[in-house]
């Protein structure tokens, strides 16, 4: 199999070509989408056959000007050559894609987590001969603290602020982090409330019954009908901003709310003050280095790519512990023989 990158990543085997997350919509024979952030899905898909969840097609419909143009699959085969899908633990409809045939086996990560969030499937590694493997946090220097820990210490600050009557702002990424923190913490008070792309997409949930789904009031609403002055005990769930944005400095002046980001990169003990936030938390929807780790240590290849992030750092570790470790890039054209 040849793996390179060139405008997408690509897998071409002896009779087929892939291209892994193209965020262009350039045609290609066969597309697979891991997930829907915008960073892997192009604005306008390409008329070809695509791979990718239930879920993540669903998203997909309201998040491409031409969805009719797809077509989807959930699994694939040519000739002896079968692409499967399995949960890769990043967000809602995330996978990763396992390819199988004669020449042997290879898995696409795409973003990938083995930590158990509560309501998604955690990735579980398996022995392949070709790995290829996001690398975001593919850096030592990027070891979260427990989950639960954290989840426990910022629940306990939530709470402390609700009890003496100041509401909370709780800002992530619509979707994805969002979701995390919906099933971390909106049991904690009975009004909650969503701003902007969150309201959006976890309405568009809600509808479709994913899993990851919460009840709650669109923050127009709650303002228009004066809600937010009638009770202090609310949790307003935002997408992730610097506090001195108009919209979160006016909360903090109206309403004396407190602010919390959340984000890997929280662990920079500087995080906090560059966003202008009352608290942060390290809470990521990717693996850490340890788990990166953890991934290809189970997974054994003969060979492994790095993609996205700390790619050459990542690879250099992985070398240190004994794999054949390559960064991708556009200058990477190997071929990787089983």
């Amino acid at each position: 199999m040849k793996v390179f990158l060139s405008k997408a990543i690509r897998v071409n085997g002896n009779d087929w070509k892939l291209a892994c997350d193209s965020t262009n919509s350039q045609h290609y024979p066969l597309v697979f989408y891991s997930h829907a952030h915008s960073d892997h899905i192009p604005r306008k898909l390409p008329k070809t056959d695509i791979i990718t969840s239930p879920i993540t097609k669903i998203l997909l419909k309201n998040f491409v000007s031409n969805f009719d143009d797809g077509n989807f699959f959930d699994s694939y085969s040519i000739d002896d050559v079968t692409f499967k899908q399995k949960s890769s633990g990043h967000i809602v409809g995330s996978t990763a894609l396992k390819i199988e045939s004669s020449e042997g086996k290879l898995v696409y990560t795409g973003d990938v987590s083995i930590r158990d969030k509560g309501f998604l499937e955690p990735f579980s590694p398996e022995k392949c001969d070709i790995l290829i493997i996001e690398s975001t946090f593919g850096s030592p220097d990027y070891v979260f603290p427990s989950y639960d820990s954290v989840i426990k210490e910022a629940q306990e600050q939530i709470s402390h602020y609700l009890d003496n009557n100041i509401p909370v702002v709780l800002m992530g990424y619509a979707l994805g982090k969002a979701q995390m923190l919906y099933n971390a913490f909106s049991h904690l008070s009975e009004n909650i409330i969503m701003h902007g792309a969150n309201f959006k997409i976890n309405s568009l949930l809600l509808a479709e019954k994913i899993k990851g789904a919460i009840t709650a009031m669109d923050y127009t609403e709650a303002k228009e009908s004066n809600f937010l002055e009638q009770t202090s005990k609310w949790i307003l769930f935002t997408p992730l901003k610097s506090g001195r944005d108009f919209f979160f400095s006016y909360l903090k002046k109206k309403y004396n709310a407190k602010l919390f980001a959340f984000s890997g990169w929280a662990l920079s003990t500087s995080y906090k003050f560059r966003m202008s936030v009352d608290h942060s938390y390290p809470i990521s929807d990717h693996a850490d280095y340890n788990e990166l780790l953890e991934i290809c240590k189970k997974s054994n290849p003969n060979q492994i790519y790095t993609i996205y992030g700390h790619t050459t750092r990542f690879a250099a570790e992985l070398i240190k512990h004994g794999f054949n470790a390559i960064p991708l890039s556009k200058q990477t054209l190997l071929d990787s023989f089983f």
